[in-house]
C-alpha cells in the first residue's frame, strides 16, 4: 500500500498528516485491548483457498492475498470448464463425422426387411398362381385320358364281342396258341 504524505494545515494551524491521522483514528475507534491481539498470518503459509478455510478468522489476512487466491481459483475453474467444453465439442464433431454410416444403417435394415417381405409375398402369389394353373392343366389332362380310356375300353369290348363270335367257330386249341 502506498500513500503520500501531504502536509495540510488545519484551521488551528497545526500540520496534520492526513493518512496517518486516518489510521490513528481507526485505531482509536477499534481500540486496543491487551487480550485481543491481531496476529498477522505469514503470507507464505497461505497458498490456496483451502489454507484460508483452515484459519479461524480472516483477521490479519491481506485482502489482496484473498483476492489473488480467489482470482487464481476462478481462472483455474474457468480453464477446466473450457477444456471440458472443448472435449465435448470434439466428441460431438467425431460423432458427426461417423454419423453418415450410422445414419443409414437402420433405414437400410428396414428397407431390406420390407423388400424381403414384399419379395416373399410376390413369390408366394406367383407360386400359388402357377400351382392353380398346373392343377387346371392336370384336371384337363385327366379328362382327356379318361375319355381316351373309355374309348379304348369301348373298342376293346367290341373286339372281344367279335372274338367271341369268331372263337365259337375255331377249335379251343387254336384259341390258346394262335
Amino acid at each position: 500500500m502506498s500513500f503520500s504524505l501531504t502536509a495540510r494545515r488545519s484551521a488551528a494551524g497545526k500540520v496534520l498528516y492526513r493518512p496517518v491521522a486516518r489510521r490513528c483514528s481507526r485505531l482509536l475507534v477499534s481500540g486496543f485491548s491487551t487480550t485481543s491481539t491481531v496476529s498477522y498470518v505469514n503470507r507464505k503459509d497461505i497458498q490456496t483457498l483451502e489454507d484460508l478455510t483452515k484459519l479461524d478468522s480472516l483477521k490479519g489476512v491481506e485482502p489482496e492475498l484473498i483476492k489473488r487466491l480467489i482470482d487464481e481459483r476462478t481462472s483455474e475453474l474457468n480453464t477446466k470448464n473450457e477444456l471440458e467444453m472443448l472435449r465435448k465439442f470434439d466428441r460431438e464433431e467425431q460423432l458427426l463425422r461417423q454419423s453418415p454410416l450410422r445414419r443409414f444403417t437402420r433405414p437400410f435394415w428396414i428397407f431390406l426387411v420390407m423388400s424381403s417381405t414384399v419379395y416373399l409375398a410376390c413369390h408366394y402369389v406367383w407360386w400359388r398362381l402357377e400351382y392353380e394353373e398346373k392343377e387346371i392343366d392336370y384336371a384337363r389332362r385327366v379328362e382327356e385320358l379318361e375319355t381316351e380310356l373309355n374309348a379304348l375300353l369301348a373298342q376293346k369290348d367290341e373286339e372281344i364281342g367279335q372274338e367271341r363270335e369268331d372263337s365259337c367257330a375255331r377249335p379251343w386249341f387254336r384259341r390258346w396258341f394262335f
